[in-house]
């Protein structure tokens, strides 16, 4: 576990912490925002850089013109390689033809259609609720940014993926709803 740690430069914490940084020029609002204290917040930033062998935020000191965070060139090309990764990730999740391509299937139990019943959004995740096609719903914790990314709302037809303790969420794309 401590050499995966030492390993990853990014979670999703981590990548909605550097997207508040660069939208607020703030890391305590960022902070705020992502709902984690200030300190948690530069601890994750100073574990990029550490991981990463360069800075990824750019702060200036306070005082009476205030202070202030950005995000450096590279740490805002991780944040791009990120939601890129995190793309491909899902299109790849979507395309049945990939998966027997790369000889790695899914098992039945693991995929579980649904419908969508409900989106409760909260300050950082919202709760997706999926009605089963048997009588089961069960609930997707994922990030409002995954909820926008996905278009997810009520009347969807999904899949909910699990994996161990996480429930995750997967949408045929082209089938916006409006």
């Amino acid at each position: 576990m401590e050499d995966e740690k030492r390993h990853m430069v990014l979670d999703q914490t981590d990548a909605m912490l550097l997207r508040h940084i660069a939208e607020d020029s703030s890391l305590t609002r960022a902070a705020k925002d992502v709902g984690i204290s200030y300190r948690n917040a530069w601890d994750r930033v100073k574990a990029m850089e550490e991981n990463l062998g360069r800075p990824v935020v750019k702060t200036r000191v306070g005082g009476k013109t205030g202070g202030g965070a950005t995000l450096t060139p590279e740490g805002q090309r991780l944040l791009k390689e990120f939601r890129r990764t995190r793309r491909v990730m899902f299109d790849v999740l979507d395309d049945a033809e990939v998966w027997e391509d790369i000889r790695y299937k899914l098992s039945a139990r693991n995929q579980l259609n649904g419908k969508v019943v409900g989106v409760e959004k909260g300050t950082v995740t919202s709760a997706v609720k999926i009605r089963l096609s048997s009588p089961v719903t069960v609930t997707s914790i994922v990030t409002n940014e995954a909820v926008e990314e996905l278009a997810v709302q009520e009347g969807d037809e999904v899949q909910a993926v699990v994996k161990s303790t996480d429930v995750m969420i997967a949408k045929r794309q082209g089938r916006r709803r409006g």
